[in-house]
């Protein structure tokens, strides 16, 4: 009984810890896929901005729309959300997209209601 009860904790810390480590493969693969220069447009309130966005691999990107305003910030990526980090704020300020790969993970929605919508198409 007590050799069962051992083998039963030892394939449940196992689930765990490979568990464990499908998320973190997950999330670098997000990334991986996130990395590089985006092009598409910012809708808020019908008003439509052309904008680029690059993602780099070490967490950071670049933003620069039409009127020449140029914004850095930090970002992660998890299952759920794109969060994107202001320089001057703590994480804990990260504003969260929602974000939507289509088109073999050439084309990303990033969406956040009380902000806007971007349609974004990866750069070659």
């Amino acid at each position: 009984m007590k050799k069962e009860l051992i083998i039963c904790l030892i394939v449940i810390l196992l689930c765990v810890f490979f568990s464990g480590c499908n998320e973190n493969t997950n999330k670098n693969n997000l990334k991986n896929k996130l990395i590089g220069t985006w092009n598409g447009v910012s809708i808020y309130q019908n008003v439509t901005n052309n904008i680029t966005i690059t993602f780099y691999k070490d967490n950071t990107a670049k933003q620069v729309d039409d009127f020449a305003h140029t914004h850095m910030f930090n970002y992660e990526i998890n299952n759920k959300c794109l969060n994107l980090i202001l320089p001057d704020l703590p994480p804990k300020f990260a504003i969260c997209y929602e974000y939507e790969f289509t088109n073999d993970y050439n084309s990303l929605t990033l969406s956040n209601e009380s902000l806007d919508t971007l349609i974004l198409t990866k750069s070659q």
